[in-house]
């Protein structure tokens, strides 16, 4: 009777309540604060990295009398980047982030998001365009000459600028660009200092100091004087010939793979005085001259029935034909001397190739060259022909030579003070023809992959970009397109991104 009871009244006294809830007419008041709508004009912003990304936010105010009563606050990660109205934000690494913004209404409290988070995209200016290696105060330095359109940027002291202050090294040599999983590396050879690196090609970070990173220590005196980047290896030509390799499994995550100390070896010896800058992305070989037996070997990093990754270097194959009397064999070039080698017209399994070499018997120079064929996994050579070069009386010990390689040009540096710039005709095989004479020495010369410039090195630090197009010349007249000065000594110069091994 007593539980009876207790429920009766416990009923009642929520019929109560609810009766309570129902006949209650008062009124209140809710405050919402000074409600705030915040969109963006467009929702995904780029820089180059050290830029500055600003974005403004497009505020719609409930009360828009009051406007200013509010604190601000950007996130990125979940980290407060800024406390400010308008978002500054510089790029320090490559990517992109999405900042989240919020306003808070300082009387209520109450904190209002933007309707959607914003994407930054953050990337490298030097991803593409013009490398430079040079020699400054005794210091080897980077500089980018970035291509925009029909403008360029210049870009000076990269490797300080990335890397804390430090100085690279000494003594500079040469800079390649290359692939690496999922992004660019680029190494550096010089003979001072830290002596080789190797660094982030968008960054220009360092990441690994080659005389660390051999399997058993590096050789002795380690002053390399080459090297190459093939899809499954790498070399490393020393000072005495002797060639490294760094062997990379498919997918090898990027500057962790060790240089092996031991170097490689053939019969007849493997002694290499150049690689040649062939496509080989494009023709799936790579070409190298061997000192010992006055030689040119072949490379095949992909080799196919043998597992990858693989390595296969030999010599020449015999050509199915005889080679012709006046022709030096590239089994066995004897006495002629080994000037310049280089290769046109880089496509799938083909290359022509063409060699400047010298008599021993009237000194003179002459160019020899060949057909370079494969079914992908056997090549096949055949021989062109040896003629007098045109470019004797202008050649000196001190030319540099650059091949055009979709046009059949060659543009080779000359004169008492190797500062004049000239160029021959593959194809026709015609007189040479002077281009250009430049104020200073020439310290380098680089072909653009396109066919349509060059990049010019000079010893007084000026770095010049010439127009080589077809109009250009056929007018006969040179034309610079951009110059950049002040960089000490020009070392070496790259096309950033190129094809180039």
């Amino acid at each position: 009777m007593k539980n009876m009871i207790t429920k009766i009244l416990s009923a009642g006294l929520v019929v109560s309540l609810l009766s309570g809830c129902v006949k209650d007419n008062g009124n209140y008041t809710y405050n919402y604060g000074n409600a705030v709508t915040i969109r963006y004009a467009t929702y995904s912003y780029s820089a180059f990295l050290k830029d500055t990304i600003k974005v403004y936010p497009m505020r719609t105010w409930s009360n828009p009398q009051d406007t200013t009563e509010f604190e601000h606050s950007w996130y990125i990660n979940g980290q407060k980047i800024s406390d400010e109205p308008i978002l500054k934000y510089v790029g320090k690494e490559l990517g992109q982030f999405s900042a989240y913004y919020y306003m808070t209404d300082k009387k209520s409290g109450i904190k209002f998001p933007a309707v959607s988070q914003v994407n930054l995209n953050v990337t490298s200016p030097y991803g593409a365009g013009w490398g430079i290696l040079y020699e400054k105060n005794g210091e080897s330095e980077l500089a980018h000459v970035r291509i925009a359109g029909n403008s360029f940027v210049d870009y000076k002291e990269l490797y300080k600028t990335f890397n804390d202050g430090e100085s690279m090294g000494s003594a500079p040599v040469k800079i390649r660009d290359y692939y690496v999983t999922d992004g660019r590396g680029m190494y550096v050879l010089q003979n001072g200092g830290q002596g080789p690196i190797e660094l982030d090609a968008n960054t220009l970070k360092k990441k690994l100091v080659a005389k660390n990173v051999f399997t058993q220590g590096p050789p002795a005196n380690f002053q390399p004087t080459d090297i190459g980047f093939f899809p499954t290896t790498d070399f490393m030509v020393n000072v005495d010939g002797n060639v490294y390799a760094r062997i990379l499994p498919q997918n090898a995550l990027p500057y962790a793979i060790p240089w092996v100390s031991t170097p490689l070896y053939i019969t007849g010896g493997l002694k290499v005085s150049d690689i040649w800058d062939t496509w080989t992305n494009m023709s799936g070989w790579g070409i190298m001259h061997e000192r010992t037996g006055n030689r040119l070997l072949r490379i095949r990093t992909y080799v196919p029935n043998m597992g990858n990754p693989a390595i296969a270097i030999d010599t020449f194959p015999v050509p199915e034909v005889n080679y012709p009397a006046e022709y030096s064999s590239l089994q066995n070039m004897g006495n002629w001397k080994y000037v310049w080698g280089g290769t046109f017209n880089d496509s799938w399994n083909f290359m022509d190739g063409a060699m400047i070499l010298r008599s021993p018997d009237n000194n003179n120079l002459y160019w020899q060259t060949f057909k370079f064929n494969s079914d992908g996994v056997y090549p096949k050579i055949t021989p062109g022909t040896r003629i007098p070069f045109q470019g004797n009386s202008v050649v000196t010990a001190q030319s540099k030579f650059t091949a055009v390689k979709a046009r059949d040009y060659l543009f080779f540096t000359g004169g008492t003070n190797n500062n004049e710039l000239w160029y021959y005709d593959a194809k026709t095989n015609g007189a040479v023809v002077k281009y250009v004479t430049t104020p200073s020495k020439i310290t380098v010369i680089t072909a653009h992959d396109n066919g349509n410039s060059i990049a010019v090195g000079l010893e007084d630090g000026t770095f010049i970009v010439y127009d080589i197009s077809n109009q250009v010349i056929v007018d006969g007249v040179s034309k610079e397109l951009h110059r950049l000065d002040g960089l000490g000594k020009v070392v070496d110069i790259i096309v950033k991104g190129g094809y180039t091994n």
